[in-house]
């Protein structure tokens, strides 16, 4: 990867050289003009000193930098940062503000202007107390703008019906085996499908069964939870994490393309269903379906996918191809700011890649899927079309080792082998885990897996410590999961294919359940969840007789309801208890001996306290 050498001069443009001052940002967080010069620079791939790791982005030799990128300047406090000069060989000198990150752990150098696409852009960064940083890197040739898939088609005999939430189209959970004793509900994000076609260039169709979003049920099947979207938003990567101290509920939503990557951003969600931050990628870019990790510093870690145009080794000189260039991007969620961004393309070398512009339809070199923050400074990508895990120092944009594909770092034992993979997670004790597909295409083996694996760090080794299966042969050819619970059993959700299945750690199969043939779950998960929705309990009153009424009774997203308690009488004011029956699934029924006109209900948990109450409704009309 090319980098500036200490102390080489800036490419300035001649009017620049010829005395016009280049823009720079102070230390007192404005922009300024004024002149920079001085001796003691560092190449910003090393800039380690006593005073702290800097983590400079876009990384020194970037090939394909956003035309509206910031430079990221983390890891030293916004005070000691004296001026950043910034200096496009098209474009010139660029002024612009400097802001700060949440925690005073750096900031971000905001151009007032665009860069130019092609153009080489030389970075100084001059600092108090510290040698001052040179970096470059080249700005990126945009490819061709890919359509989102319309996928608004509904199989009605695969969703759920509720007389309560008529426009409601979850679709249907079938559990085939459940253990007693298990705890905890599940989080899905229902997809369409994809079904790989490795003969047209591994085209990709889709057959939907109903519209996406985030989705939670019960150890039974039943719904507990649904955010339908509008077609053709989707939602993936639904989970409980860590916000500022409370545990949240996050996912990405937005369309996805052709190519199988999306265009979205990322929600987080309180425990009463109300949006309280939405993340959005910076420098330009949307957010991509695959990754939306949060890290104790209040920061969101993602990917981004990037068509851009290059010129490929072997073709002639001049002529740009597509490339689908895969993006690891850090964000302030506090202040929306680019914290870190981290690009395959310069690092990784394009032959360690099985995807080939012959195999893949937009040339997706390195598909990453899964991001993790580990101490130290490092971070964990998982790359699918390298069939690849790296670990990769934030500071230097440099990968420190290789797990599997083409030029593994680490030897692997028996077994150990792994194809296409997903999830890839460090554990707490330094183990790998992953979701190992297996199939790309091609498969390489009869069913999918559950895997994880020990590094022999010293011997550079790696060995199969446990692998999981269904029962069943089940090859799923794309996404997937495995979640390691605190009980020790694992939970694998099979990607494309529909199962989550739960097992010991010995690989006893404890639970198994499936969405609707034709529809998956990019990641499926098992959390203890409880919630009070913001929203009021529903009710539907229909009168069958001159005293009989039919209840139902709902609570989009209520988790503590044990009990529905029926209220009714002449009038909205005159409600009295008349009836009550135990909660039952997403929505209870329940045959009340009434000629009261009004009804309404209250939701009581299992000591009986009022958790909501409905809007009283007449009986006879519906919501």
């Amino acid at each position: 990867m090319p980098r500036c050498a200490p102390g080489s001069p800036p490419h300035a443009p001649r009017a620049t050289r010829r005395g016009l001052a280049p823009a720079l940002c102070t230390a007192a967080l404005a922009a300024a003009a004024i002149a920079c010069a001085g001796p003691g620079t560092a190449n910003a791939a090393t800039a380690a000193t006593a005073g702290g790791r800097l983590a400079i982005s876009p990384a020194p030799g970037t090939p394909d930098a956003s035309p509206k990128t910031q430079i990221s300047i983390l890891g030293i406090a916004p005070r000691r940062i004296a001026s950043v000069r910034v200096t496009g060989a098209t474009t010139g000198a660029h002024r612009g503000r400097l802001r700060a990150y949440s925690g005073r752990r750096g900031a971000s150098f905001m151009p007032a202007a665009p860069f130019a696409a092609g153009e080489r852009v030389d970075l100084r960064i001059r600092f108090h107390g510290r040698a001052a940083v040179r970096s470059s890197f080249t700005i990126a040739r945009p490819g061709a703008t890919l359509p989102l898939l319309n996928i608004d088609v509904r199989d009605q005999s695969k969703l759920e019906h509720f007389v309560t939430a008529p426009a409601l189209a979850a679709p249907r959970i079938t559990v085939h085996r459940s253990a007693p004793g298990l705890r905890g509900s599940i989080f899905l994000t229902p997809l369409p499908s994809p079904v790989v076609h490795p003969n047209s260039n591994n085209a990709i169709t889709i057959h939907p069964v109903g519209p996406g979003g985030p989705m939670i049920v019960d150890g039974r099947g039943n719904l507990v939870w649904f955010k339908q979207l509008t077609p053709p938003d989707v939602a993936a990567n639904l989970r409980v994490q860590t916000y500022r101290g409370h545990k949240v509920l996050t996912w990405w939503q937005g369309g996805v393309t052709p190519s199988a990557f999306g265009l979205g951003e990322g929600v987080i969600a309180d425990r009463s269903y109300r949006t309280i931050k939405t993340v959005r990628a910076g420098n330009g870019y949307p957010m991509d379906i695959h990754e939306l990790s949060l890290t104790p510093d209040g920061d969101a870690l993602f990917t981004i996918y990037s068509p851009v145009m290059v010129h490929l080794p072997g073709t002639p000189e001049g002529k740009l191809s597509p490339l689908l260039d895969a993006i690891v991007q850090e964000v302030d969620i506090a202040t929306g700011l680019v914290v870190w961004e981290w690009h395959g393309l310069g690092h990784i070398p394009l032959d360690e890649s099985y995807a080939t512009p012959a195999n893949s339809s937009s040339y997706d070199v390195f598909h990453f899927n899964a991001i993790q923050a580990l101490p130290g400074g490092r971070v964990l990508i998982s790359a699918r079309d390298t069939c690849a895990i790296y670990e990769v120092d934030r500071a230097g944009g440099r990968i420190l080792w290789k797990l599997g594909g083409k030029a593994s770092t680490f030897k692997l034992g028996p077994g150990a082998r792994f194809w296409f993979q997903h999830d890839a997670q460090m554990l707490p004790d330094g183990h790998i885990s992953m979701f190992d597909d297996e199939a790309g295409p091609p498969q390489v083996a009869p069913s999918s897996r559950g895997l994880v694996l020990a590094l022999d760090r010293h011997r550079r080794t790696a060995k199969v410590v446990r692998s999981y299966q269904r029962p069943q042969d089940t090859s799923a050819q794309s996404e997937g999961s495995t979640q390691t619970l605190p009980n020790g059993n694992v939970f694998l959700g099979f990607g494309a294919e529909p199962f989550f299945t739960e097992l010991t750690p010995g690989g006893r199969t404890l639970f198994d359940a499936s969405l609707p043939d034709g529809d998956g779950s990019y990641r499926t998960y098992r959390f203890p969840w409880r919630a009070r929705p913001a929203t009021r309990p529903v009710v539907v009153a229909q009168r069958t007789g001159p005293s009989a009424v039919t209840v139902h009774a709902s609570w989009n997203g209520a988790t503590d309801v044990a009990r529905w308690q029926v209220l009714a009488g002449r009038g909205a004011g005159s409600l009295k208890p008349v009836a009550a029956k135990r909660r039952h699934g997403f929505e209870t029924r329940i045959d009340v001996r009434s000629a009261a006109r009004v009804v309404a209900v209250r939701a009581l948990s299992a000591s009986g306290r009022v958790l909501g109450t409905s809007r009283p409704r007449p009986a006879g009309a519906s919501q």
